[in-house]
């Protein structure tokens, strides 16, 4: 095949006008998995939490189930920090142990590029909900 002398550079100009677009999807691709990793083990450890305390609400062996909880969810493997994580459980249990235990996290993970949360305006909140019956 052979090339034109008037399009010699053609590749250069497309592949210019073509790589930031490649880039930005990448980044994208890579924010996104992190973001959704992150939304599955933050719902994973609401649910764990919330059961842990239900079943151990009663529990004689157990002092503090919540900061039990607490302790068993931090020590979850996952891509941030659980220093940052907002827990909030709370146990809803009557005399007969009829009830629920809730147990909600909720977590600012910001942006790796930082371009990926200002396009979407708002700082970037996962959160979730874990719900046990009390008594497990």
């Amino acid at each position: 095949m052979r090339i034109r002398k008037n399009e010699r550079g053609a590749a250069a100009v497309e592949f210019a006008l073509v790589f930031p677009l490649v880039i930005m999807l990448l980044l994208t691709v890579i924010e996104f998995s992190r973001l959704w990793n992150m939304q599955a083990t933050l719902s994973d450890a609401a649910g764990m939490s919330a059961r842990y305390v239900a079943i151990h609400l009663d529990d004689p062996a157990v002092a503090d189930p919540v900061g039990n909880a607490t302790d068993e969810v931090e020590a979850i493997p996952w891509l941030g920090d659980w220093s940052e994580v907002d827990m909030i459980i709370t146990p809803d249990c009557g005399d007969g142990g009829s009830g629920v235990v809730t147990s909600d996290l909720s977590v600012l993970p910001g942006s790796l590029s930082g371009w990926f949360s200002d396009t979407l305006g708002d700082p970037i909140e996962l959160k979730a909900r874990g719900v046990s019956p009390c008594g497990g």
